[in-house]
């Protein structure tokens, strides 16, 4: 019954056509993982490859994080002096005389400027989406995409303007922008996380590494008998089999099937830490409204695939490829199969069937 062992299963998430403009989150996961019977959905090396020293030098420039971050210290060195520099020279009321309302006057320069970006910005789009063929392929999500990041724009546009508009010269509105991108970018988005960190302290998954301890041992301790009842109870579809018929217990059998019951246990401390998750997105969510930087930093995860739940569906992908597993070692051996040639090339073609999907 080993060769079923032997048959490379694997569970792949497939990368998105838009993962370019979120290279960020690719760089914190997995993407790929080798399936075994003993495998679970929180595995150390689903996140092996931040461990790579190669990966790690070249690094990845992302686009995510210059937009929300990165963009408005571009408009802040742009912007800050426009209005504000004929103050400090004592000229604005010149300018008035040319130009009546000095808020048309202004915005015609901010006009000038906005435009100028969210074209550079559509051309850089536009090239990797094109090398992606996601301009093609998603071209509704894209055309979100870069209606989200020209909604992002012009909020700093409007927000700069206002202070533009109402400044006292250039070091003043300078200052100012400053100051709200330290607000929205550092100051909240840091009171946001310590607050959550207070609210759901990280436990480093204890529930899971508990149960892949000690309670692992405590199944490996177990009387084969014990461990034939619970894969009874866990796997009903087992009283069919041969092994459950006979009164005489084939230890070594039982012994192999252990990797059912761990991975049941394995499956339900998943489940809390998945739902101690879910309670930290939520709160995510409600505090959107005053991190607002979050909020777009999010949709564009998610536009990209590389979310949370993007993460969330691989690992899925990761349990019903192992319960798979488990299902063909448990059933099989139960069965006292017969494994040839032909039942290991099925292991093959099943897991690939899987693979692919």
């Amino acid at each position: 019954m080993r060769a079923i062992w032997y048959a490379p299963a694997s569970a792949i998430k497939e990368p998105s056509q838009m993962m370019p403009f979120s290279m960020g989150q690719v760089e914190q996961f997995g993407y790929y993982k080798q399936v075994t019977n003993w495998s679970s959905t929180f595995d150390s090396d689903l996140s092996e490859e931040m461990a790579n020293p190669e990966r790690l030098a070249i690094g990845a420039l992302d686009f995510s994080f210059i937009i929300i971050y990165l963009l408005p210290i571009l408009l802040i060195i742009l912007l800050f002096n426009i209005g504000g520099l004929e103050k400090d020279l004592n000229f604005d009321r010149l300018v008035q005389v040319n130009n009546p309302s000095f808020s048309k006057w202004l915005l015609a320069r901010f006009s000038f400027y906005f435009f100028l970006i969210i074209a550079l910005l559509l051309i850089l789009m536009l090239v990797y989406a094109a090398l992606t063929n996601a301009l093609f392929d998603l071209s509704g999500t894209f055309l979100m995409m870069y209606l989200l990041v020209l909604f992002y724009t012009f909020l700093w546009f409007g927000i700069f303007y206002y202070i533009n508009l109402k400044g006292k010269g250039s070091a003043n509105q300078a200052i100012k922008m400053a100051s709200i991108w330290l607000l929205f970018g550092v100051i909240i988005p840091g009171a946001t996380h310590q607050i959550l960190s207070l609210k759901y302290p990280t436990s480093y998954m204890t529930d899971y590494l508990d149960a892949s301890r000690d309670e692992t041992y405590k199944i490996y301790d177990l009387p084969a008998d014990t461990v034939k009842k619970k894969l009874l109870i866990h796997y009903p579809e087992l009283q069919a089999t041969k092994l459950s018929k006979e009164t005489v217990i084939d230890e070594g059998i039982i012994g192999n099937s252990t990797s059912g019951l761990i991975n049941k246990l394995m499956k339900d401390a998943a489940k809390q830490i998945e739902d101690s998750n879910e309670s930290k997105n939520q709160f995510i969510r409600y505090t959107s409204w005053v991190n607002p930087l979050n909020w777009f930093q999010n949709t564009m995860n998610r536009l990209s695939e590389t979310d949370y739940y993007a993460y969330q569906k691989f690992r899925v992908k990761i349990q019903e490829m192992i319960d798979k597993k488990v299902k063909f070692i448990l059933n099989d051996s139960w069965n006292k199969e017969t494994i040839d040639r032909e039942k290991f090339l099925e292991y093959v073609e099943a897991f690939k069937t899987n693979t692919e999907k």
